[in-house]
């Protein structure tokens, strides 16, 4: 006996045309034997079922946009708190400046630290330079403090005069007035709005591009 043959014509994953053994049907409705139109209709349910091949892609797809979506979480969220403590910290320095007070001084020594090498404490690597800055505050008391800010070479000589600057109340806190001290003062707030900045920029591609 003769095997039927069946094929079902697509067009958009939409079945429009049903063949029996060669004869083309328009509808299914049109087939006069029900075991012919189920037949048609097996093929037609198989057909709307995904492959495994299919069903793995759209699970590793699925993997895929949930990593995405935790890298967008995690970098955002870092982008936003490193941006969070770059403002605060940025206007704390501001209104540290602001409340500053500023006094003229006079180098009056240099403080000398040696840096010598872990392995070989003979080897001296180098010799920053810390100056003694002699100034009256607001209290009317002279002082002679050392600064924070060392180098190699030294800024600074004996005998120069410079301005420093202190918060109330805390001369000995004092620094000169100067860009390196001004730069030094904005490292954690210039670091943080940087890196919140470079995640907030991976953040942007990784959401427009692969979103």
């Amino acid at each position: 006996m003769k095997k039927k043959s069946y094929a079902v014509q697509w067009q958009e994953d939409k079945a429009v045309s049903f063949e029996v053994d060669g004869v083309r049907y328009s509808q299914l409705r049109d087939i006069p034997l029900q075991a012919d139109r189920q037949k048609l209709q097996e093929m037609m349910a198989d057909a709307s079922h995904p492959t495994f091949d299919e069903v793995v892609w759209e699970q590793t797809q699925k993997e895929t946009d949930s990593a995405l979506r935790v890298i967008l979480w995690v970098f955002g969220g870092i982008s936003a708190l490193l941006l969070l403590v770059a403002g605060l910290t940025g206007f704390a320095t501001l209104r540290y400046s602001w409340d500053e007070l500023r006094a003229p001084g006079v180098v009056v020594g240099m403080e000398v630290r040696a840096e010598y090498d872990s392995e070989d404490r003979d080897r001296l690597l180098n010799q920053f330079h810390y100056p003694v800055v002699r100034f009256t505050a607001e209290d009317g008391k002279r002082r002679d403090v050392q600064m924070r800010e060392g180098s190699d070479p030294p800024s600074y000589e004996v005998g120069d005069e410079v301005t420093v600057r202190y918060a109330p109340g805390k001369p000995l806190e004092a620094r000169i007035d100067s860009w390196e001290s001004a730069v030094l003062a904005w490292v954690v707030p210039g670091i943080t709005g940087f890196l919140g900045l470079a995640f907030g920029a991976v953040f942007f591609v990784v959401q427009k591009v692969f979103v």
